[in-house]
């Protein structure tokens, strides 16, 4: 079973600072999407201050009991799939994933994608991305494994985390 965070700290800014990243609509609601079309049951959306998970909070109650619960019953099932959490060590114990980070920049001994989509058949991962300009060095350190990166056909390799996310679960989930 593939489970998914995404990690908004400890993360990087564009000159390598560690920071924490605000909690966006859009990706909640792409996520979400894209989690439910793969069939994956379990979405966490990681951040340590409490009024960011508040907004989210408040976001998901709108679709799952609000107005938009009625209005788009899709949606509603999508955010049915996300979990909040204050620490990726809280998801680490609530699910005992094997975890996965991921990231632009190659790392020695990074699995594959075959790699990962055989090891996701015989256990539960917990395949994390970050937001911002990536996970923090340390938390790439603390995972389980790193991924290969996506590679696109050009030098320039900068994709939106929502973009990512959605590449990676198809080229592990995909038919």
């Amino acid at each position: 079973m593939v489970i998914v965070g995404l990690v908004h700290w400890p993360c990087l800014d564009k000159n390598g600072k560690e920071i924490t990243t605000a909690i966006t609509n859009m990706d909640l609601h792409d996520f979400a999407r894209v989690c439910l079309t793969y069939g994956i049951e379990k979405l966490y959306i990681v951040h340590p201050y409490k009024d960011q998970l508040n907004l989210a909070g408040r976001i998901i109650g709108h679709w799952l009991k609000g107005f938009g619960s009625e209005y788009n019953p899709l949606r509603r099932k999508a955010f049915e799939v996300i979990r909040l959490a204050h620490s990726l060590d809280e998801v680490k114990k609530a699910t005992g994933a094997f975890m996965i980070a991921t990231s632009a920049r190659y790392r020695n001994g990074a699995l594959s994608w075959d790699d990962v989509r055989a090891l996701s058949k015989d256990e539960d991962i917990l395949l994390i991305f970050g937001t911002g300009w990536g996970l923090a060095p340390r938390v790439m350190d603390e995972a389980d494994a790193t991924l290969e990166p996506i590679k696109g056909i050009g030098p320039y390799n900068h994709l939106s985390v929502r973009a990512a996310m959605a590449i990676s679960i198809d080229r592990i989930l995909g038919r």
